[in-house]
């Protein structure tokens, strides 16, 4: 079964006084991107939270947001801590000067807190409670994203399906068409031929020859054999369970490729239009293909 590159995925979740929001969304990538945008305090999550989506997808574009709230009030992404080292060392610098100047005076604590980094704002550490809620959370949002990806793929699939039906119909019109086409060649070719001898017969030997030698010429048994055999296995990839996307563009490149062969081969007008039926089923295949997992 098909599945889209497109989808999105939202989740709330609650664990104890820990409320984690996540956000997913999905656009067609030919590799598999994946952008992060979380609290500097989960930076140390970002590796683990591409695995998991590593693991369960295989192409597209991937943006996730994820943010984490406490109900107490007490679970920002940032903490506060004094530069213990830097004050201290602020301290003994305002001793020594006072020392050496033998200038008077104090160097409080509102003084102290006017010295840039003397207190410092750091992320949060990520604790193991706030890791599982934020990989379940996100683990949950790409469920439903991919449950949206399968939905798409199902349209997807039904549409290319019914193209390649129609490819097949028309492929199965221009191998009937065949003896027809050499019929009708051979008629036109006897009546030119009668033509140009003033009314007189036709040697039916050299009209023979003639009508064989452009049989072989207009012969595409051999292009489409391969294009029924393209096709059965464009179906046998989309029956699978394994991501298909690249394969079905390589495929769909090939019944191209003889689908082209057998335009440029025949002389017949029907068979001609029956390849820019195909072609053009072709590319709305193609089209489809680019969103396809």
């Amino acid at each position: 079964m098909l599945k889209s590159m497109t989808g999105f995925g939202r989740l709330e979740k609650q664990t104890g006084d820990l409320i984690c929001k996540a956000e997913l969304r999905s656009v067609n990538n030919r590799y598999l991107d994946i952008n992060t945008r979380f609290p500097k305090s989960m930076m140390a999550l970002e590796a683990a939270l591409k695995k998991l989506i590593k693991s369960r997808c295989s192409r597209g574009s991937f943006d996730i947001n994820i943010s984490i709230e406490s109900t107490n009030g007490n679970g920002g992404d940032q903490v506060i801590q004094p530069n213990l080292e830097l004050a201290t060392q602020y301290i003994k610098a305002f001793e020594q000067i006072k020392e050496h100047s033998g200038l008077k005076g104090e160097f409080d604590i509102n003084s102290l807190l006017t010295v840039k980094d003397i207190v410092k704002v750091e992320p949060m550490a990520v604790d193991s409670s706030r890791e599982e809620l934020a990989l379940q959370t996100v683990d949950e949002a790409l469920s439903a994203l991919i449950e949206m990806r399968e939905e798409e793929g199902r349209n997807l699939q039904e549409d290319i399906l019914q193209r390649l039906d129609a490819i097949e119909k028309r492929g199965e019109f221009i191998k009937s068409r065949q003896p027809q086409v050499i019929h009708n060649y051979k008629a036109r070719l006897n009546e030119r031929i009668r033509l140009l001898n003033d009314g007189g017969d036709v040697d039916p030997l050299r009209l023979a020859q003639e009508t064989a030698i452009m049989a072989d010429r207009c012969d595409v048994t051999e292009e489409v054999i391969r294009l029924e055999s393209h096709i059965q296995q464009f179906r046998n990839l989309i029956a699978g369970n394994e991501p298909a996307g690249r394969k079905l563009e390589f495929l769909t490149q090939e019944i191209n490729r003889e689908t082209n062969t057998i335009g440029s081969k025949t002389i017949d007008s029907e068979v001609s239009q029956s390849v820019i039926e195909i072609k053009s089923d072709l590319e709305k295949i193609r089209e489809q293909l680019q969103n396809i997992e």
